[in-house]
């Protein structure tokens, strides 16, 4: 050995971090394997949800349900044609038609007028007119989350005064949901509760789906949103399903059973 060579000293604590070494690859080998499980998984699930535009629009193309009973007709957007749900009759509407079936015991027949992307304008030149040729016992509303990504408080204003003036008295307008991201929270609370007063300036219920929704809390992004973080999961559709619910019921827009069947009487 040459003079002034260093020579290294294998010492216990030398042993130790030569022994955890693997054992840590292996941890972020695993940490990585499961972001990349994820990422593939929510990938997928957007693919899915972005394929259920077209099925969900092919399904309400046609009148659903029985006829001779309850005519429920819905206007809106995607969450009206239930993306995000397992099925499109896992959205609020078809959760509404069930819960008018059970609390009547009478058929009820769907005619959903609603648009995927549809904005308020939207509902007024395109599904209003559609409307006006039916005689619907109920009638639902929810549009506007698609008018937050450029929100303008006047032309958001005129158009909603334009949309709640050809509505009947026996429709539900839901307020515009609750979203946490995207910069547009405290755009969607100013622009549902503008909508709120305007349709209670007509005398028509509203469905509070923005308190609904921010009640859950920041968590029901988790449990309460489909992967796009946008639309609601069957589960979020529920919670909208109890807060148009409970705005028919105060209205006294459910049919009586005794009523209905005394008059085919």
């Amino acid at each position: 050995m040459r003079t002034g060579q260093s020579v290294g000293i294998l010492t216990p604590a030398t042993f130790t971090r030569v022994a955890t070494f693997p054992r840590r690859h292996k941890v972020l080998s695993a940490a990585l394997a499961l972001a990349l499980a994820a990422l593939g998984w929510w990938g997928v699930s957007l693919w899915q949800l972005r394929r259920s535009v077209e099925r969900n629009r092919s399904y309400w193309s046609v009148p659903r349900g029985g006829t001779g009973g309850i005519l429920y007709v819905a206007l809106g957007d995607s969450t009206a044609q239930g993306i995000g749900g397992r099925g499109p009759e896992h959205g609020y509407v078809g959760m509404i038609a069930g819960r008018l079936r059970t609390a009547t015991g009478r058929p009820v027949q769907v005619v959903n007028l609603s648009r995927s992307g549809a904005r308020v304008r939207d509902v007024v030149v395109e599904q209003l007119p559609r409307l006006a040729a039916l005689r619907p016992d109920l009638v639902t509303v929810a549009v506007g989350a698609n008018d937050m990504t450029d929100y303008d408080a006047s032309r958001f204003g005129a158009d909603v005064d334009a949309l709640l003036d050809g509505l009947p008295a026996q429709t539900v307008v839901g307020d515009v949901p609750w979203f946490m991201h995207g910069g547009t929270g405290r755009t969607s609370a100013d622009a549902a509760a503008d909508v709120a007063r305007r349709a209670q300036e007509r005398r028509l219920p509203v469905a509070t789906l923005h308190d609904a929704m921010s009640q859950r809390g920041w968590t029901s992004m988790l449990t309460d949103f489909a992967p796009d973080w946008f639309h609601p999961n069957e589960r979020g559709y529920r919670v909208w399903a109890g807060a148009f619910w409970d705005a028919i019921e105060r209205a006294g827009l459910v049919p009586d059973r005794l009523t209905r069947q005394q008059g085919r009487g």
